[in-house]
């Protein structure tokens, strides 16, 4: 009776052995793709690239799935090969495009939302290997915007004298800023700052006028940078624009 329910065991252990090597296993190994902070538009193509490894196989037909890890509907795409034994293999890049719909942000700033996908390897109806990951995309109508519309200022062939003082008004627009968020105007040439003015707070949309004072201290082209910065409540944005005075000795 011991030997006989020893011969159970080995019979057992000897099955429990093979049957992982019969089945065999398949991993992903490299998944490349737009990681962030790389953001993606809506409609733009995207190449995936998916590397499996695969050890034990019998000869299998193994298909690359690309699917929404949220909800259906799922969708695929990729291409299929042939495996058996051992090996590495890498899928030719599997062309995805960005949908107009995706997840709610999570910890994201309103206009980037987060696409989750999966990538999937199956062999007929049967799922061996998956691995998460996640796509930022932009949504353009919230993208907080900031730029300088134009510059007032006394435009050549007019000259202005040395030593005499001159109102620069700087023209912006803005766009889906957050609450709260600052802009800060600046003028500086060569030697340095020349005027600076801060907004009141803003948010959302519309425009804001900065008018500076300025004085030259030597006569000739007096090259000028005009610069828009958000200093607080929202993304770095900014813009910049560059603009000739002549000045004449007085």
């Amino acid at each position: 009776m011991r030997k006989q329910c020893s011969s159970i065991i080995l019979c057992i252990l000897f099955f429990v052995a093979v049957l992982p090597v019969h089945g065999g296993e398949v991993r992903i190994s490299t998944l490349q793709y737009p990681a962030s902070p790389e953001t993606l538009s809506i409609g733009e193509r995207v190449p995936i690239v998916v590397g499996i490894r695969y050890e034990d196989m019998a000869q299998s037909t193994l298909s690359l799935h690309l699917a929404y890890a949220d909800y259906p509907p799922r969708f695929q795409s990729g291409s299929e090969v042939s495996v058996s034994g051992s090996g590495t293999y890498l899928f030719p890049p599997a062309e995805i495009m960005v949908p107009a719909s995706y997840s709610i942000p999570s910890g994201w700033p309103q206009y980037i939302n987060e696409w989750h996908l999966k990538a999937e390897i199956w062999k007929e109806d049967r799922l061996l290997a998956e691995r998460a990951f996640t796509l930022l995309v932009e949504n353009p109508e919230y993208r907080p915007e900031m730029n300088i519309d134009r510059i007032e200022y006394v435009v050549p062939p007019d000259t202005i004298a040395v030593g005499e003082e001159s109102l620069v008004r700087v023209h912006t627009a803005y766009s889906n800023l957050a609450k709260g968020t600052k802009i800060e105007a600046t003028l500086r040439d060569q030697s340095g700052l020349l005027a600076s003015r801060v907004s009141r707070a803003l948010s959302g949309s519309g425009q804001r006028t900065f008018s500076m004072i300025i004085k030259p201290n030597r006569a000739g082209e007096w090259h000028i940078d005009a610069t828009l910065a958000t200093v607080s409540g929202s993304m770095p944005l900014g813009d910049e624009k560059s603009f000739l005075i002549n000045v004449v000795s007085g």
